[in-house]
């Protein structure tokens, strides 16, 4: 592994400190370890550097060589470089600067300050810190590229001021006691308050990405992110840098995400219209962790024969403290939004814990990738996908009573590899607040929960950048990717009565809807625990597959995804019970869908002249992409194509099912600026005559020959080539042409 700089600085340094020192003796000598033990707090040194407005520091190239002179299994190189920038000919670099708010002209110069000390904790062990602070500065990283140059994933800008921390005790990274300290601050994040809800952004960034120079911009506006562990593990050993802390750590991630019209140059330009930044929606994480574990190593993905490449990976888990919350709603100064709050862990049936954290990103490993290397193996859909195995192999994590297929999906160019093993959430918002943006009066908490635990999950990621400069997302998109993602549930049933055993609730992916007013009448089995009843799909599986999907961001079509090649498919068991230990589900019926399409579009885009709520639009054209993805249909005899299943709730009698099978044909939902497409509206409560806050989903679809191609012409009519009962073939269905229409509305009762 190699990192290679090529620089050019324009600035000033100034170290106070420093200089002091240096006046005030004729010669300095190196402080004996005893002697830098009993260094107080008051001493110390401090670097400053300090860039005048106008000035900037610049480097013309970053490149990270990964593998050089390695080679796969089938003798192919794996060499690839990261590279940032350009040449020095280039206007493409990365740079840092100062900055105004909002993007604007710097008006005071970078300062930026680096505070070093020394000293000895209550116990008398040395220790040292350093603290690091800078005013609001601009971050930009153009031209991200992998080997070659003249292919781009875009450009990546953070405007903000912040703060980095770190105290060893011991040392630096000793990974011996647990007397250290980790702070990042980005925006001047106020934690202060014991509730999350009060916590304040002093300062907030803007995060802005662009693929292509003067094209649309995505901004995180209102940017606040804070990491701060007061004490606990910071070391090194031999496997990388650890992290730890069994206390709790305070965690704040929040942003507004806008769309910048075209041209803007990185600058946001408070909402006024289609040529200003538009809001769309509010996103946000923000309380406590504990028992965290991150760990960082210097690895990257694996080969067939389990021998790693060089890349870094990352492990992190940790639970989730009582007042952690999940925000979202809408974007905008008078922001009204959901705040999923008061999280419960899924438990054993006697309520005790079981041995996971609520929240595991296994493995995330980043590296890159190349046509035809001999790269990480398939994902095992229906069964175990170990991280670092050799994929020789795909068995069943199910007991058998659902297929396992291997999804075969290599990289198709040179990118880059984001590669996911044994993620999990382990827990669920069991309070669901809305907070009005006009005033708190209307803020109302009607005792429901949100319950979206995620099994297992796994995923690789192929990126690959491209020249970009098209203005549609079927020509010269900023990048393209391949992707296979299996969020799965982990567990059988019982060989007898078909019934899934309880683990496919502490292990599944359960994706519900909670009553938590809901109490059970005295002398029911779980009225003695039970806080509430839930209602959805339990122990469900969701695959989704996509190849060679172009990516593009643009004014008029938002965010617009567009592939080829897709498969998606969701299954589980449809029923409710008791929560947090579902004791005593009762069970409707197994739903399995599966979706293939040969064409996919779908975008998503803000309403250009309004900015209150999103629309949606694209189309799809269901297939039978012929087993595609799939190395082999074990458990599967026949080929459904796209399907939809409803079965008796028993893994025994599955194959008695009622199915529409072989489905073909085109739905399209028109692109439209001013909602006639799909739209999505949350309503405020101090927007509304009744005063009730709502979310309103509205959308317009064209089937058959009232669909228009993408390429133009008329759609095809939507076909179910075999309607099923239990095996028997009962009929075809075709619909030629349609226009459908459909709202639905959640509102306060």
């Amino acid at each position: 592994m190699h990192i290679e700089i090529k620089k050019r600085i324009t600035g000033s340094f100034v170290s106070a400190s420093a200089l002091m020192m240096a006046c005030g003796a004729q010669a300095l000598e190196t402080l004996s370890d005893q002697e830098l033990g009993s260094v107080r707090g008051q001493d110390g040194v401090t670097i400053s550097l300090q860039i005048d407005p106008t000035e900037s520091i610049t480097a013309e190239q970053i490149r990270w060589d990964l593998d050089i002179g390695q080679t796969d299994g089938g003798g192919a190189s794996l060499a690839n470089q990261l590279i940032i920038g350009g040449s020095s000919s280039d206007a493409s670099q990365f740079s840092i600067k100062p900055i105004g708010m909002n993007g604007g002209a710097a008006t005071e110069a970078l300062n930026f300050a680096v505070k070093i000390d020394a000293g000895t904790n209550a116990m008398n062990r040395p220790g040292i810190g350093i603290n690091a602070s800078w005013n609001r500065m601009r971050v930009q990283m153009d031209d991200l590229t992998v080997s070659n140059t003249a292919r781009s994933f875009g450009s990546v800008v953070l405007d903000s001021e912040g703060r980095f921390a770190i105290s060893g005790d011991g040392g630096l990274f000793n990974q011996d006691n647990d007397q250290a300290s980790l702070l990042l601050n980005l925006g001047n994040v106020d934690a202060s308050d014991a509730n999350p809800s009060n916590w304040t952004i002093d300062n907030p960034g803007q995060l802005f990405f662009r693929l292509t120079d003067g094209g649309t911009e995505a901004i995180l506006h209102n940017f606040g992110f804070l990491f701060d562990m007061q004490q606990g593990v910071l070391g090194i050993n031999d496997e990388g840098l650890i992290v730890q802390n069994t206390g709790r750590t305070n965690f704040n991630l929040t942003f507004d995400l806008y769309a910048n019209a075209t041209g803007q140059n990185f600058q946001f330009v408070p909402f006024a219209g289609a040529s200003t930044s538009i809001p769309m929606l509010l996103f946000g994480w923000r309380g406590g962790m504990e028992n965290l574990d991150l760990r960082l190593r210097p690895q990257g993905t694996w080969l067939d024969s389990g021998v790693h490449t060089q890349g870094l990976t990352a492990s992190l888990s940790f639970d989730l403290a009582s007042d952690f919350q999940f925000l979202l709603g809408e974007a905008g100064d008078d922001r009204s939004y959901l705040e999923f709050a008061n999280p419960v862990s899924l438990t054993a049936s006697d309520g005790s814990a079981l041995n996971r954290s609520d929240v595991e990103f296994g493995y995330l490993t980043l590296d890159t990738v190349s046509a035809g290397h001999d790269t990480v193996p398939n994902i095992c859909y229906g069964g175990a996908n170990p991280y670092g195995g050799a994929g020789a192999s795909c068995t069943t994590s199910t007991g058998g009573i659902l297929p396992a297929q291997s999804i075969d999906l290599p990289a198709s160019d040179t990118g880059l590899a984001l590669v996911a093993r044994d993620w999990g959430l382990h827990a669920y918002a069991s309070k669901v607040q809305y907070r009005d943006g006009v005033t708190s009066a209307n803020d109302v908490d009607d005792g429901w929960a949100l319950i979206y635990t995620l099994g297992d999950i796994s995923s690789n990621w192929y990126l690959y950048p491209q020249s970009g400069g098209g203005t549609s997302v079927d020509t010269d998109a900023g990048f393209t990717m391949d992707i296979a993602t299996a969020i799965q549930t982990v567990g059988g049933a019982d060989a007898v009565t078909g019934r899934p055993l309880r683990s496919r609730w502490e292990n599944g992916t359960n994706l519900m809807i909670g009553d938590t007013d809901f109490t059970y009448p005295t002398g029911h089995p779980v009225a003695s625990y039970a806080q509430g009843m839930a209602i959805g799909l339990m122990g469900a599986d969701l695959l989704f597959v996509a190849d060679d999907m172009r990516v593009a961001l643009t004014q008029l079509e938002g965010l617009g995804l567009s592939s080829d090649a897709v498969r998606l498919q969701l299954r589980g068991l449809f029923g409710g019970g008791d929560i947090p230990r579902m004791n005593s589900p009762v069970y409707g019926s197994y739903i399995d869908a599966n979706l293939e399409f040969d064409k996919f579009q779908f975008n998503l885009f803000p309403a250009l002249f309004d900015g209150s709520y999103i629309n949606f639009g694209g189309f799809l054209s269901f297939a039978n992409l012929n087993n595609g993805f799939s190395q082999n249909s074990a458990g599967d005899a026949n080929d459904d194509g796209t399907y939809i299943s409803f079965a008796e709730p028993n893994f025994n009698k599955l194959d008695v099912d009622v199915r529409l099978a072989d489905i073909t044909g085109d739905i399209a939902i028109p692109l439209s600026v001013v909602g006639d497409g799909g739209k999505i509206d949350l309503l405020s409560a101090s927007s509304e005559a009744d005063g009730k806050p709502k979310l309103r989903v509205e959308m317009n679809m064209n089937v058959g020959a009232a669909a228009t191609k993408p390429g133009g012409g008329a759609g095809d009519p939507l076909t179910i080539g075999r309607i099923e009962f239990g095996n028997k073939d009962l009929g075809t269905m075709v619909i030629p042409s349609a226009k459908i229409y459909t709202s639905f509305t959640l509102e306060q009762q």
